[in-house]
């Protein structure tokens, strides 16, 4: 048995292929003619126009509610356009429950997969069949998907549960569905010892009773089509017969064989349950000559319908062209180059990288930015600069080149010390901060060569790896007169007669690094939060929005050892100026009161309908977005709502700013700005809005600050992305109070105020720095 090494394809022509299959003494023929692939075939209620079946491939873009996203509906969408005569729609989750980025079908979904299938057969030339596969070990949650799926409009449902419970479902769902075709995707030879389908004393080798017994059961319940998959064996190594490789690994064969076996499996299923439609897989391997061993298959009557996955992410249009033109070009076929199955192992958006590279590169690289060969090429571009300009540049006055040289020494857990000591919130801040306006922005590299070194990707994956060691839990001192570290910046040692507290209001990067550095200095701190959770603006809108994990996990791990040792104690669900006053803090038995409650009110030109703040949009995710949206810029919740209106269907996209595109606080690639449909409005100020007669806002009116010339830009929703400002019941609060000095400065009323109240809106880097600096000023005037 060949089990060849890696090697570019190497057939270029149907003799060739012949040849190969030859060698290798399989029974496979070639046909020159590719016209039983446009034979119809009769299912249920529909002729179908041809033998060609687009596979499920799980992707990672359905909407947070679990509906197809815009993604999931233009894959599908091409799908019919091309012609497939059925489509058969990745694994969606039966019921509510179901990890992020994957479909749910449930009574909420139900009407955004309806919208799904009328587009779909909106699209196609021809009316295709469309198959939604649900998934759940309960029958019960089946029987109800499968009818909702119904509703939706599809013509049949894949069931996918434990295969014990496969007949049950079949006949439940027959019986309550009958209009419903009731199909199975099913692997018939799990290649592993005592494995499904698998000969008792040769892993090595199927053994199809078994699968031939429950395939006639599930005939006899009342199954309308069969979809058959197989693995192959793992013939090296430790892994050899405990598991099976799946058509998204090189195969320990020759692909050839692979691909033998499983139209031999499928024939010999076929073959044994007369009259069950069987869809037949495997083909992607060949490329170019799918359409001409697809066809010999139909021929033979060893399947019904040739089944392509990765082929037709690579070639959505595949059908149509290769009826066009007799066959198919070489250049628009899967080149078997596995970025799909990893983009789909990663929970991401799946399509292919190769041939759709506008769409899916940038998610790919995105994905691949913190794989362990990147992050250490990345690192070997560090010059470790003496004096370095990123470090001057860091608003922590982060040693970066001290970590970088940590971490290419292989000592990760040095790193994360070293970046910790001015960071005590590395995760957020990496995620989150404008690389080019700071560190990155300083880098040498992006002088010398046009791409900084990665230097925030590196801290981001040594602090979340540092996480999982368990490495980021806060240090508390046992006495007020220890350091929790010894690369904390050194204070003069303090003795205090008795522990003091200290009440901080907000729990956005400020308020968190203000009472992350007081727990390791020995205080005690009171953190009153507006929300249910800490984080901020980060937390609750940002992470739903950005390629970044919630900061919940970091700032849970931080503050877990501060919450066991009773030093922390938090209090959400409380406002100021609402809930609590400064004066019942301020005569409370605290040392001092930080207020540092960030900025929740966005800066308006005035209100009309069809005119939203940008955290009121980004929090409400079904909000209707038409194809002319304005955002006005400036503040940094500006790119994910740009973001979100992009991936909500808005056709062109303004964005107005004030100023030149380097000041701005954005974060997605400059490449971006280039997306077909996006304006960039450089230097544009925004004055106010024109309404229509029905009162909506139809136009913003803008001046340009260079040239001094005003217009009215049509559009049809305008989000307001300005900038953020201190909420009225923050402001009431404050007055109440005796005047505060700036941050840092003790008062008579031991009120210190910081983060964004005081600097209107700075980097989370530049919020986190001042947090410690408000912390180390407390430290120092308590024991003044």
């Amino acid at each position: 048995m060949e089990i060849p090494g890696y090697q570019p394809f190497y057939i270029d022509s149907v003799d060739s292929l012949r040849g190969e299959i030859d060698r290798l003494g399989l029974e496979i023929t070639v046909d020159e003619e590719v016209h039983p692939l446009a034979q119809t075939l009769v299912l249920g209620s529909r002729r179908l126009p041809n033998r060609f079946c687009a596979q499920p491939i799980m992707g990672g873009d359905a909407a947070r509610n679990g509906a197809p996203g815009p993604l999931t509906l233009r894959r599908y969408r091409r799908y019919a356009d091309g012609n497939f005569a059925m489509i058969w729609v990745e694994r969606t989750v039966a019921g509510a429950e179901a990890g992020p980025g994957r479909l749910r079908l449930h009574d909420d979904t139900v009407a955004a997969f309806g919208e799904m299938v009328r587009q779909l057969r909106t699209a196609a030339p021809e009316d295709p069949a469309i198959i939604l596969q649900v998934a759940s070990e309960n029958v019960d949650l089946l029987l109800h998907a499968a009818t909702l799926a119904a509703d939706a409009g599809f013509d049949g449902v894949d069931l996918q549960c434990p295969r014990e419970a496969l007949p049950e479902a079949v006949l439940r769902v027959r019986e309550g569905c009958p209009d419903l075709l009731v199909a199975t995707r099913l692997c018939v030879y799990e290649a592993t010892r005592n494995g499904f389908g698998v000969a008792a004393n040769d892993y090595r080798r199927p053994d199809m009773r078994e699968p031939i017994r429950l395939v006639q059961e599930l005939r006899a319940r009342g199954l309308s089509l069969l979809n058959v998959t197989t693995a192959s064996p793992a013939l090296r190594g430790s892994e050899r017969g405990v598991r099976g490789r799946s058509d998204a690994e090189n195969p320990d064969e020759h692909p050839l064989m692979t691909l033998h076996r499983q139209l031999r499996l499928a024939h010999a299923l076929r073959a044994a349950v007369l009259g069950l439609p069987v869809v037949g897989s495997g083909f992607s391997w060949l490329r170019q000559f799918v359409p001409h061993v697809a066809a010999w298959a139909l021929r033979e009557g060893l399947i019904d319908f040739a089944g392509l996955g990765r082929g037709a992410l690579a070639n959505p249009h595949l059908p149509k062209q290769v009826f066009a033109a007799g066959g198919l070009p070489a250049d628009s076929a899967c080149m078997v180059c596995f970025a799909c199955s990893q983009l789909r192992d990663e929970g991401e958006p799946v399509g292919c990288v190769l041939r759709d590279p506008e769409t899916y590169g940038p998610i790919y690289r995105q994905m691949r930015r913190f794989d362990a060969d990147q992050l250490l090429a990345g690192a070997a571009r560090c010059h470790l600069c003496e004096a370095a300009p990123c470090v001057a540049a860091s608003p922590m006055r982060t040693d970066i080149p001290a970590f970088i040289q940590a971490f290419r020494n292989g000592d990760e857990a040095r790193a994360y010390e070293i970046i910790r000591a001015r960071d005590p919130l590395p995760e957020l801040t990496s995620r989150l901060s404008p690389a080019w306006l700071e560190s990155e922005g300083a880098c040498i590299e992006t002088t010398l060569t046009g791409t900084p070194v990665p230097i925030l990707d590196l801290q981001y994956a040594i602090a979340w790896r540092a996480r999982d060691r368990g490495q980021t839990g806060v240090r508390i001192p046992t006495a007020a007169s220890e350091n929790a570290s010894t690369d904390q910046p050194r204070l003069s040692t303090i003795h205090h007669p008795r522990s003091t507290s200290v009440a901080i209001v907000g729990g956005g990067p400020t308020g968190l690094a203000a009472a992350i550095r007081l727990l390791e200095l020995g205080h005690t701190v009171h953190l009153y939060e507006q929300s249910e959770r800490l984080g901020g603006v980060a937390e609750l809108v940002l992470s739903l929005h950005r390629s970044m994990t919630s900061p919940r996990e970091e700032i849970e791990a931080i503050l877990a050892p501060a919450l066991a040792a009773d030093r922390l104690r938090l209090h959400f669900g409380i406002t100021l100026g609402k809930d609590l006053r400064l004066e019942t803090l301020l005569r409370a038995n605290h040392a001092a009161v930080v207020v540092a409650p960030g900025l929740w009110q966005e800066r308006s030109l005035g209100h009309a309908p069809g005119v939203v703040g940008a955290l009121e949009f980004l929090e409400s995710p079904e909000c209707f977005v038409p194809e002319r949206v304005a955002i006005l810029s400036g503040g940094d919740s500006a790119m994910d709502a740009a973001r979100a209106v992009q991936s909500r269907g808005a056709k062109e996209i303004f964005i107005v700013f004030g100023g030149p595109r380097s000041a701005m606080h954005w974060h997605l690639p400059e490449s971006w700005f280039a997306t077909p449909g996006v304006q960039a409005m450089m230097h544009w100020q925004p004055l106010g809005y024109e309404t229509g007669l029905d009162g909506r806002v139809c136009a913003v009116r803008v001046r340009h600050l260079e040239l001094q010339t005003e217009a009215a830009l049509p559009v049809d929703l305008v989000i307001e992305a300005m900038e953020l400002q201190v909420s009225d019941h923050v402001k009431a609060a404050l007055a109440e109070v005796p005047a505060s000095p700036p941050a840092g400065v003790e008062s008579p009323t031991r009120l210190y105020q910081a983060g964004a109240l005081v600097n209107g809106g700075a980097s989370v880097g530049r919020c986190v720095a001042e947090g410690l600096a408000v912390a180390e000023s407390i430290h120092r005037d308590i024991a003044s």
